[in-house]
Protein backbone atom coordinates (compact mmCIF):
# COMPACT_ATOMS: atom_id res chain seq x y z
CA UNK A 1 0.00 0.00 0.00
CA UNK A 2 1.13 3.58 -1.01
CA UNK A 3 -0.24 6.90 0.01
CA UNK A 4 -1.52 7.54 -3.53
CA UNK A 5 -3.74 4.41 -2.63
CA UNK A 6 -5.14 6.46 0.73
CA UNK A 7 -5.18 9.50 -1.78
CA UNK A 8 -7.41 8.07 -4.43
CA UNK A 9 -9.72 6.40 -1.76
CA UNK A 10 -10.05 9.67 -0.08
CA UNK A 11 -11.25 11.48 -3.21
CA UNK A 12 -13.45 9.04 -4.33
CA UNK A 13 -14.99 8.80 -0.89
CA UNK A 14 -15.57 12.90 -0.93
CA UNK A 15 -17.24 12.72 -4.41
CA UNK A 16 -18.87 9.26 -4.48
CA UNK A 17 -18.03 9.95 -7.87
CA UNK A 18 -15.62 7.77 -10.22
CA UNK A 19 -15.76 10.17 -12.97
CA UNK A 20 -15.00 13.96 -10.37
CA UNK A 21 -12.68 11.58 -8.61
CA UNK A 22 -11.01 11.35 -11.34
CA UNK A 23 -10.71 14.89 -12.69
CA UNK A 24 -9.19 15.66 -8.88
CA UNK A 25 -6.77 13.54 -9.07
CA UNK A 26 -6.05 13.98 -13.12
CA UNK A 27 -6.04 10.31 -13.78
CA UNK A 28 -8.46 8.08 -15.76
CA UNK A 29 -11.41 6.77 -14.65
CA UNK A 30 -10.15 2.71 -14.97
CA UNK A 31 -7.02 3.86 -13.40
CA UNK A 32 -8.76 4.85 -10.71
CA UNK A 33 -11.09 2.05 -10.29
CA UNK A 34 -8.35 -0.29 -10.40
CA UNK A 35 -6.22 1.84 -7.61
CA UNK A 36 -9.48 0.86 -5.65
CA UNK A 37 -9.81 -2.38 -6.28
CA UNK A 38 -6.16 -3.16 -5.65
CA UNK A 39 -6.55 -1.63 -2.21
CA UNK A 40 -9.50 -3.67 -1.60
CA UNK A 41 -7.69 -6.81 -2.27
CA UNK A 42 -5.06 -5.59 -0.35
CA UNK A 43 -7.33 -5.05 2.88
CA UNK A 44 -9.33 -8.08 2.15
CA UNK A 45 -12.49 -5.88 2.54
CA UNK A 46 -14.84 -4.26 0.62
CA UNK A 47 -14.79 -0.07 1.05
CA UNK A 48 -17.16 0.86 -1.75
CA UNK A 49 -20.51 0.33 -3.03
CA UNK A 50 -20.52 0.72 -6.61
CA UNK A 51 -23.24 0.36 -9.64
CA UNK A 52 -23.92 2.49 -12.65
CA UNK A 53 -26.50 4.61 -10.30
CA UNK A 54 -24.36 5.38 -7.75
CA UNK A 55 -21.34 4.86 -5.40
CA UNK A 56 -21.49 4.69 -1.86
CA UNK A 57 -19.28 4.02 1.30
CA UNK A 58 -19.71 0.13 3.26
CA UNK A 59 -19.39 0.12 6.66
CA UNK A 60 -15.67 -0.51 6.72
CA UNK A 61 -15.34 1.85 3.89
CA UNK A 62 -16.56 4.86 6.40
CA UNK A 63 -14.23 3.41 9.42
CA UNK A 64 -11.33 3.17 6.70
CA UNK A 65 -12.34 6.76 5.81
CA UNK A 66 -11.44 8.33 9.21
CA UNK A 67 -7.95 6.54 9.49
CA UNK A 68 -6.75 7.35 5.92
CA UNK A 69 -7.85 10.78 6.83
CA UNK A 70 -5.87 11.15 10.01
CA UNK A 71 -2.62 9.44 8.16
CA UNK A 72 -2.51 11.98 5.37
CA UNK A 73 -3.34 14.67 7.85
CA UNK A 74 -0.22 13.62 9.77
CA UNK A 75 1.78 13.53 6.49
CA UNK A 76 0.72 16.80 5.94
CA UNK A 77 1.95 17.85 9.27
CA UNK A 78 5.09 15.65 8.89
CA UNK A 79 6.15 17.14 5.69
CA UNK A 80 5.28 20.69 7.04
CA UNK A 81 7.17 20.67 9.99
CA UNK A 82 10.10 19.10 8.15
CA UNK A 83 10.40 21.70 5.90
CA UNK A 84 10.26 24.83 8.97
CA UNK A 85 13.05 22.77 10.39
CA UNK A 86 14.61 22.78 7.15
CA UNK A 87 14.29 26.87 7.24
CA UNK A 88 15.32 27.09 11.17
CA UNK A 89 11.08 28.26 11.81
CA UNK A 90 11.04 24.67 14.25
CA UNK A 91 13.77 22.46 15.62
CA UNK A 92 15.78 21.79 18.81
CA UNK A 93 18.67 23.91 20.14
CA UNK A 94 20.45 22.56 22.84
CA UNK A 95 23.36 25.10 24.47
CA UNK A 96 25.69 24.12 27.55
CA UNK A 97 24.69 25.39 30.44
CA UNK A 98 27.50 27.73 32.21
CA UNK A 99 25.15 29.47 34.70
CA UNK A 100 25.53 33.06 35.76
CA UNK A 101 28.78 33.51 33.73
CA UNK A 102 26.68 33.97 31.02
CA UNK A 103 24.32 36.82 32.39
CA UNK A 104 25.76 39.14 30.58
CA UNK A 105 24.92 38.14 27.39
CA UNK A 106 23.11 34.41 27.23
CA UNK A 107 19.79 36.40 28.36
CA UNK A 108 19.15 39.04 25.66
CA UNK A 109 20.74 36.86 22.79
CA UNK A 110 17.88 34.17 23.88
CA UNK A 111 15.48 36.92 23.85
CA UNK A 112 16.45 37.71 20.33
CA UNK A 113 16.93 34.18 19.09
CA UNK A 114 12.97 33.04 20.82
CA UNK A 115 11.02 36.37 19.31
CA UNK A 116 12.18 35.38 15.75
CA UNK A 117 12.31 31.58 16.31
CA UNK A 118 9.37 31.34 18.64
CA UNK A 119 8.62 27.44 17.44
CA UNK A 120 11.94 26.30 18.16
CA UNK A 121 12.40 24.14 21.38
CA UNK A 122 15.85 25.51 23.35
CA UNK A 123 17.19 23.70 26.20
CA UNK A 124 20.04 23.81 28.31
CA UNK A 125 22.40 20.73 29.36
CA UNK A 126 24.38 20.52 32.31
CA UNK A 127 27.74 19.08 32.06
CA UNK A 128 31.48 19.96 32.17
CA UNK A 129 33.46 22.20 30.20
CA UNK A 130 35.93 19.14 29.03
CA UNK A 131 33.06 17.02 28.10
CA UNK A 132 31.41 19.36 25.63
CA UNK A 133 34.08 19.05 22.79
CA UNK A 134 32.43 15.12 22.64
CA UNK A 135 28.85 16.36 23.07
CA UNK A 136 29.59 18.42 20.10
CA UNK A 137 30.68 16.19 18.09
CA UNK A 138 27.88 13.36 19.01
CA UNK A 139 25.36 16.31 18.39
CA UNK A 140 23.98 15.82 22.25
CA UNK A 141 24.29 19.49 22.63
CA UNK A 142 24.89 22.39 19.76
CA UNK A 143 26.45 25.06 21.31
CA UNK A 144 29.10 24.74 24.08
CA UNK A 145 31.57 26.97 26.01
CA UNK A 146 35.41 26.76 27.04
CA UNK A 147 37.29 28.86 28.57
CA UNK A 148 40.92 29.81 28.61
CA UNK A 149 43.79 32.22 27.10
CA UNK A 150 43.08 30.49 23.77
CA UNK A 151 40.08 28.34 22.97
CA UNK A 152 42.11 24.83 22.77
CA UNK A 153 39.49 23.05 20.56
CA UNK A 154 39.71 19.87 18.50
CA UNK A 155 40.01 19.96 14.48
CA UNK A 156 36.51 20.56 13.24
CA UNK A 157 35.50 23.32 16.10
CA UNK A 158 34.50 26.96 15.19
CA UNK A 159 34.39 30.21 18.23
CA UNK A 160 33.54 32.93 19.18
CA UNK A 161 34.93 34.94 22.12
CA UNK A 162 32.14 35.95 24.40
CA UNK A 163 33.38 37.36 27.00
CA UNK A 164 36.71 38.81 28.52
CA UNK A 165 37.34 40.14 31.70
CA UNK A 166 40.20 39.96 34.36
CA UNK A 167 40.74 36.90 37.27
CA UNK A 168 39.86 38.51 40.66
CA UNK A 169 39.66 36.19 43.76
CA UNK A 170 36.34 34.65 45.10
CA UNK A 171 35.54 34.61 48.42
CA UNK A 172 32.99 34.35 51.26
CA UNK A 173 31.90 37.54 53.11
CA UNK A 174 33.29 35.36 56.37
CA UNK A 175 36.78 35.26 55.24
CA UNK A 176 39.54 36.69 57.19
CA UNK A 177 40.39 38.87 53.90
CA UNK A 178 37.25 40.26 52.96
CA UNK A 179 37.76 43.40 54.30
CA UNK A 180 40.70 44.08 52.23
CA UNK A 181 39.97 45.89 49.03
CA UNK A 182 42.42 44.21 46.61
CA UNK A 183 44.57 40.94 47.20
CA UNK A 184 47.75 39.96 46.16
CA UNK A 185 49.30 36.08 45.02
CA UNK A 186 51.52 36.75 48.84
CA UNK A 187 48.03 37.43 50.54
CA UNK A 188 46.14 34.26 48.99
CA UNK A 189 49.22 31.78 48.98
CA UNK A 190 47.92 29.38 51.99
CA UNK A 191 44.78 29.59 50.81
CA UNK A 192 42.73 26.62 49.65
CA UNK A 193 41.52 26.79 46.36
CA UNK A 194 39.01 25.47 44.88
CA UNK A 195 39.40 24.80 40.78
CA UNK A 196 36.45 23.64 38.50
CA UNK A 197 36.19 20.33 37.03
CA UNK A 198 38.07 17.04 37.39
CA UNK A 199 41.93 16.92 38.52
CA UNK A 200 43.21 15.51 35.10
CA UNK A 201 41.17 17.90 32.70
CA UNK A 202 40.59 20.98 35.09
CA UNK A 203 41.57 23.91 32.16
CA UNK A 204 40.60 26.89 35.25
CA UNK A 205 43.40 24.51 37.68
CA UNK A 206 46.23 24.76 35.15
CA UNK A 207 45.59 28.45 34.66
CA UNK A 208 45.54 29.10 38.08
CA UNK A 209 48.33 27.57 38.93
CA UNK A 210 50.15 28.85 35.89
CA UNK A 211 49.62 32.79 37.14
CA UNK A 212 50.92 31.46 40.43
CA UNK A 213 54.26 30.35 39.13
CA UNK A 214 54.52 33.55 37.24
CA UNK A 215 54.13 35.40 40.41
CA UNK A 216 57.00 33.17 42.01
CA UNK A 217 54.64 32.31 44.73
CA UNK A 218 53.65 28.42 45.21
CA UNK A 219 50.12 27.91 45.73
CA UNK A 220 48.08 26.50 48.97
CA UNK A 221 46.07 23.34 48.89
CA UNK A 222 43.95 22.87 45.94
CA UNK A 223 40.44 20.92 45.39
CA UNK A 224 38.28 20.56 42.45
CA UNK A 225 34.59 20.81 42.21
CA UNK A 226 32.11 19.71 39.48
CA UNK A 227 29.83 22.21 38.81
CA UNK A 228 30.09 26.03 38.77
CA UNK A 229 27.30 26.70 40.82
CA UNK A 230 28.29 24.16 43.20
CA UNK A 231 32.06 26.00 43.15
CA UNK A 232 30.38 29.45 44.23
CA UNK A 233 28.11 27.49 46.42
CA UNK A 234 31.45 26.12 47.88
CA UNK A 235 33.20 29.70 47.72
CA UNK A 236 30.04 31.33 49.51
CA UNK A 237 30.01 28.82 52.03
CA UNK A 238 33.62 29.82 53.18
CA UNK A 239 35.09 26.57 52.14
CA UNK A 240 37.73 28.07 50.21
CA UNK A 241 38.44 30.72 47.52
CA UNK A 242 38.62 30.73 44.04
CA UNK A 243 39.88 32.72 40.48
CA UNK A 244 36.77 33.39 39.14
CA UNK A 245 36.36 36.22 36.71
CA UNK A 246 35.63 40.00 37.97
CA UNK A 247 31.91 40.18 36.01
CA UNK A 248 29.09 41.88 37.79
CA UNK A 249 27.11 39.03 38.06
CA UNK A 250 28.90 37.02 40.26
CA UNK A 251 29.38 40.18 42.87
CA UNK A 252 25.69 39.49 42.60
CA UNK A 253 25.09 36.49 44.45
CA UNK A 254 24.41 36.29 48.21
CA UNK A 255 27.26 35.35 50.33
CA UNK A 256 30.14 35.85 47.69
CA UNK A 257 32.48 38.64 47.68
CA UNK A 258 34.76 39.49 44.47
CA UNK A 259 37.69 40.93 44.90
CA UNK A 260 40.58 42.82 42.75
CA UNK A 261 43.76 40.51 42.17
CA UNK A 262 47.39 42.37 41.81
CA UNK A 263 49.98 40.34 39.88
CA UNK A 264 53.40 41.75 39.13
CA UNK A 265 54.02 39.92 36.03
CA UNK A 266 51.36 37.63 35.33
CA UNK A 267 48.58 38.13 33.03
CA UNK A 268 45.29 37.55 34.60
CA UNK A 269 43.05 38.01 31.54
CA UNK A 270 40.54 35.59 31.52
CA UNK A 271 38.20 34.59 28.13
CA UNK A 272 34.95 32.12 27.84
CA UNK A 273 34.41 31.24 23.76
CA UNK A 274 31.17 29.93 22.43
CA UNK A 275 32.05 26.88 20.40
CA UNK A 276 30.22 24.75 17.64
CA UNK A 277 31.42 22.63 14.79
CA UNK A 278 32.46 24.51 12.02
CA UNK A 279 30.45 22.40 9.52
CA UNK A 280 27.01 22.42 11.43
CA UNK A 281 24.40 21.72 9.24
CA UNK A 282 21.60 23.27 11.28
CA UNK A 283 20.65 26.80 10.58
CA UNK A 284 19.39 27.15 14.11
CA UNK A 285 22.63 27.02 15.06
CA UNK A 286 24.12 29.94 13.00
CA UNK A 287 21.19 31.96 13.80
CA UNK A 288 22.05 31.74 16.80
CA UNK A 289 25.34 32.18 17.44
CA UNK A 290 24.95 35.35 15.15
CA UNK A 291 22.83 36.80 18.09
CA UNK A 292 26.14 36.10 20.34
CA UNK A 293 27.95 37.85 17.65
CA UNK A 294 25.45 40.75 17.89
CA UNK A 295 26.22 41.18 21.51
CA UNK A 296 29.70 41.19 21.72
CA UNK A 297 32.10 43.67 20.58
CA UNK A 298 34.37 43.67 17.80
CA UNK A 299 37.45 43.92 19.51
CA UNK A 300 35.99 40.76 21.59
CA UNK A 301 35.51 38.92 18.98
CA UNK A 302 37.51 35.29 18.02
CA UNK A 303 38.34 33.16 15.37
Amino acid sequence: MELRHLRYFVTVAEELNFRKAAERMNVTRPALSKQIKDLETELGVQLLERNTVRVSLTQAGSSYLSEALAILSHVERAKLMAREVHSGRRGRLRIASVGPIAAGFMPEALKSFGDEFPEVDVSFVEMMPPEQADALERGVIHVGFAYGKKAALPRGMQSLKVLHAKFGIGMSHHHPLAGCKSLTFSDIAKETLLFLGRESESVHCSDGLQLFKSEGKKPGPVRFIQGFDSLLTMVAANQGISLLPRILDLNRIPGLLLKPLIAETASLDFNMWAVWRKEEPSTLVHEFVQRLKDRVAPSKRGA
